[in-house]
């Protein structure tokens, strides 16, 4: 996929997850850094959220009938997580194309930590792009912040890009 685009210019790495905070980061770039010989890898990275199959599959005969909650089976959560993919894909695809951006997308499966600093390895990002939740203190102390770890374990310059919403915020 990389030798689709011919390396003219820098290779930038946009780490995308669909949310407000990625979009935001992703215009600030367009508007801000991007040149047209930039070569632009979006990461999308999304772990799949879904019960392991034996566990999802087991029933449970501790429940009244009437009380009893459907569970959805392994291939209804397969299809919904390919559904969910699928739409930040079209949204990833429409901004790319909004601003006329030449893009590569790659869907990673692993935890965000892992894949952005893997993607930026595999494609020899010059910078990579990310944008912040902005969670508190309390927050990213217990779960860990993506930009964070990206920051801390990139062989390249990162970009941190705040949401507005979030500049107001408390750490």
């Amino acid at each position: 996929m990389a030798e689709e685009l011919a390396k003219k210019g820098r290779t930038i790495l946009v780490a995308m997850d669909g949310s407000k905070h990625a979009i935001h980061a992703f215009e600030w770039y367009v508007q801000n850094v991007y040149t047209e010989t930039d070569n632009v890898i979006i990461a999308h990275c999304a772990e799949r959220r879904f019960p392991n199959p034996p566990s999802a599959l087991i029933a449970r005969t501790d429940l009244d009938t009437s009380r009893f909650e459907y569970r959805k089976n392994i291939q209804d959560m397969m299809k919904d997580y390919d559904d969910q993919v699928k739409e930040v894909f079209k949204t990833i695809d429409h901004l790319a194309k909004k601003y006329n951006i030449k893009h590569i997308l790659e869907f990673y499966h692993e935890p965000p930590v892992v894949s952005i600093i893997m993607a930026a390895e595999k494609h020899n990002a010059d910078m990579i792009i990310s944008g912040s939740r902005g969670n508190g203190t309390i927050r990213r102390t217990i779960l860990g912040s993506v930009s964070d770890y990206i920051v801390h374990h990139s062989n390249v310059p990162v970009c941190i890009v705040k949401h507005e919403d979030e500049h107001h915020k408390l750490n």
